[in-house]
């Protein structure tokens, strides 16, 4: 029985003694618990943001890029025998000891460097340890376990690196571009003393806020450095004479919402930032800076007439994805704008912005040709829910028959509504999607009104479904990251170059991005002069969402594609503002700007596509009465076989070619959709007109109820039916009547 419990005794006092040993093996383990400076910089190496996460700034700095001077300094102030103790020292306790009988006070704790380094970023990081002999113990084990399973050099490097300087400060490398604009490796002599001093007490001894303690501390260094014979006799006089800091070189936070996405990615990508990582990027600081600047001053200009208070814009280089700018808000730190909010990923209505998908969709599946007729007015389609959906045009205004380059390039709605609904909702999506579009899963959530902005998308993905179009078709997703190095310099991570992939025939891209470019084929809605021209040829389109929420403006050049949103952050409602007078001004500015230093490249047709006459009045080949033609382009098999059945137009004097060119017969305007909305009657003629009078449902037109210019008159439309005839005198021909023009005059009822 005795030797049975002696048995017990000893296996219980062996798993103690194990227990024991297991847990003073983790209770000692040096390993920092700390997290390193993430440093971004830009496509032209610049740094441009710093994060150390949750412990303020923090950039770790390899110990050969150390002054050696600045190691002196510090060993001299905080342990002068650190090359020769085992990470305690025995003298320094004793003198520790011997001096805080002496003042009655603990007045010196003989920690070591090692003691240091343990205390700060193991057992209690970025916060004051409470003081006990546990603590005290636990201190020295790890300190004695760090000096024997670690390098001299490598305990202090993780002490210059971890010590806090004040001001959110961690390590001598962030300290030493706050405090002196610089980097470490850079110091002088002066500088390395008083980062030295610092670490004692970094608010005793700060050099902004006392910089008389902080000279005497950093002479003191001076004066025992140049005791033991470290520095030579005129570095020490030079040194002390140097000044001090007078204020501090905070880091600018440049592209701060793509810096926070940056942050987030290498988060997904699941990269250890212990011991700080150096982030290169695709941005282009200049650029950010530039564009900030251009879309600040439009968005004040005018938020007091508009109220708007916000825009974003995102430029990306088509060749490779690259995003050189993402500006999330005009200003991030601006509270009463939201200004933190990254509207270039928040989820907003397109407007007509998304129409190209429509329309590719149209060509893809052979459904249209940028020389389609199609009917531009006013039509109820059915919804999911069962009842009726009638689009508006923009304008309030109908044309009847039209094609769909000018239907497109103008953005009638009533036109695209009309396109969707041969489409396919399913085949619009499902083009939207191999273009890189996240959202607008469901079919059965969306009707017809998704062509003309009904579903929700990213400013970031719209202005990359454009580039997808400049890219011949090609799709490639966007990247902020092209590498990732950690603290040592070794490649952790690469961005992974790939060929775009194909999910658009180039000649579909093609049709849609030379419609996008025609200049003369928008001029019915945005007139010959407005934001969208440069003094390049480029592909763009404006969208402006129902009650004035968002405006958008993206183009493209074979290179670049640049887009930008106005609005409000809270998605109030600006005031009677479009994409075109919003949005395009930006655009027009950032893309101007791209001109002049870079190569935006120039548009180049693919094989496969033909250039045919036609007719503009309905699209087919001209007969001899067609009067209108023009050469229009299409994918080969595709263009018209057919001759125009129309003989007449309008209705023209012998010998003259006098005809009513607004309205068009049996167009469809509509009242209320703009209270100052004047409908305008125009002639059209290379005859010399000496008169006009224009009759409107019977009744004489007078000269000052038109206006000034004569071959125009501006009328305040009525509801209902109209007839408008006009007689017209020629110089040399006498007066000639034209005949009738029947149009029609809705009351605007809401919605798109």
């Amino acid at each position: 029985m005795k030797h049975f419990l002696l048995s017990h005794l000893t296996k219980l006092l062996l798993l103690f003694f194990l227990t024991g040993l297991i847990f003073l093996w983790f209770w000692t383990d040096p390993t920092p618990h700390i997290k390193g400076t993430i440093k971004v910089f830009d496509r032209n190496e610049i740094l441009i943001y710093e994060s150390s996460t949750s412990i303020g700034h923090q950039e770790f700095v390899p110990i050969e890029r150390i002054p050696q001077e600045l190691k002196d300094a510090v060993v001299v102030t905080e342990d002068e025998r650190f090359w020769y103790h085992s990470g305690v020292d025995p003298l320094a306790i004793v003198r520790a000891i011997g001096q805080n009988i002496r003042e009655g006070a603990i007045v010196s704790g003989a920690s070591t460097i090692s003691q240091q380094v343990v205390r700060f970023s193991v057992i209690s990081p970025q916060k004051p340890a409470k003081v006990s002999l546990i603590r005290k113990v636990r201190e020295i084990l790890m300190a004695v376990r760090l000096s024997y399973t670690s390098s001299k050099e490598e305990i202090l490097k993780r002490y210059l690196n971890t010590m806090y300087f004040g001001r959110g400060i961690y390590g001598v490398g962030a300290a030493s571009r706050l405090y002196f604009g610089k980097s470490v490796d850079n110091l002088s002599l002066g500088q390395s003393a008083l980062l030295a001093g610092m670490i004692a007490n970094p608010t005793k001894f700060d050099p902004i806020t006392n910089p008389q303690g902080s000279n005497q501390k950093k002479n003191a260094i001076l004066d025992e450095m140049f005791a033991k014979k470290l520095i030579t006799e005129e570095r020490y006089e030079r040194a002390k004479e140097e000044r001090l800091p007078d204020t501090i070189h905070a880091l600018e936070v440049v592209a701060p919402h793509a810096a926070q996405m940056i942050l987030e990615e290498i988060e997904k990508i699941g990269i250890s930032s212990n011991e700080g990582l150096s982030v290169h990027t695709t941005l282009d600081s200049g650029w950010y800076r530039l564009v900030r600047d251009i879309a600040k001053k439009r968005v004040d200009a005018l938020t007091l007439k508009h109220d708007l208070t916000n825009a974003a814009v995102v430029i990306i280089n088509n060749s490779t994805g690259a995003i050189w700018t993402l500006l999330g808000s005009v200003d991030y730190f601006a509270e009463a704008i939201q200004g933190q909010n990254n509207m270039a990923t928040a989820l907003r209505q397109p407007g007509s912005a998304i129409k190209p998908v429509t329309y590719a969709a149209a060509f893809e599946k052979g459904i249209a040709t940028a020389a389609t007729a199609i009917e531009d007015k006013p039509k109820v389609y059915k919804t999911n829910e069962g009842g009726g959906f009638l689009p508006h045009n923009y304008d309030g205004h109908y044309r009847g028959i039209i094609l769909v380059r000018e239907a497109f390039a103008s953005s009638y709605n009533l036109p695209a509504v009309e396109m969707l609904s041969r489409v396919g909702l399913e085949n619009f999506l499902n083009l939207s999607h191999r273009m890189g579009v996240t959202g607008m899963q469901r079919v059965g959530d969306y009707d017809l009104a998704l062509t003309l902005g009904g579903g929700e998308i990213t400013l970031l993905e719209l202005t990359n479904l454009y580039a997808t179009f400049a890219r011949a078709g090609g799709f490639l997703p966007t990247h902020l990251i092209e590498r990732i190095e950690n603290s040592d310099g070794e490649l952790v991570y690469e961005f992974e170059k790939i060929s775009p992939n194909k999910v658009l025939d180039e000649k579909v891209a093609w049709l849609v991005t030379d419609i996008l470019k025609d200049k003369k084929a928008r001029i019915p809605t945005f007139g010959e002069k407005n934001p969208l021209v440069l003094s390049q040829e480029a592909a763009v389109k404006t969208g402006t969402t129902t009650d004035w929420h968002d405006n958008w403006t993206i183009g493209y050049t074979p290179n670049f594609t640049v887009g930008v949103w106005v609005g409000n952050a809270d998605n109030h409602p600006m005031q009677e503002i479009s994409g075109v007078t919003g949005a395009a001004p930006i655009w027009n500015q950032v893309f101007e700007e791209l001109l002049k230093f870079e190569d935006v490249g120039g548009f180049n047709e693919p094989e496969g596509l033909d250039h045919l006459e036609i007719c503009a009045w309905d699209g087919l080949l001209p007969g001899d009465a067609c009067t209108q033609k023009y050469i229009e382009t299409f994918i080969s098999g595709t263009e018209p076989t057919a001759y125009s059945p129309l003989t007449e137009k309008q209705t023209y004097f012998k010998n003259s070619q006098v005809q009513i060119l607004n309205p068009l017969p049996n167009s469809v305007f509509e009242i209320g959709a703009k209270a100052d909305e004047q409908i305008v009657f125009e002639l059209s003629t290379e005859e010399k007109i000496v008169s006009v009078l224009w009759v409107i449902d019977g009744q004489d037109l007078m000269e000052s109820d038109c206006g000034s210019i004569l071959k125009e008159c501006h009328w305040t439309p009525t509801a209902g039916s109209h007839t408008l005839k006009a007689e017209v005198g020629i110089a040399g021909k006498g007066k000639v009547l034209l005949s009738p023009i029947n149009f029609l005059v809705l009351e605007y009822k809401g919605g798109y």
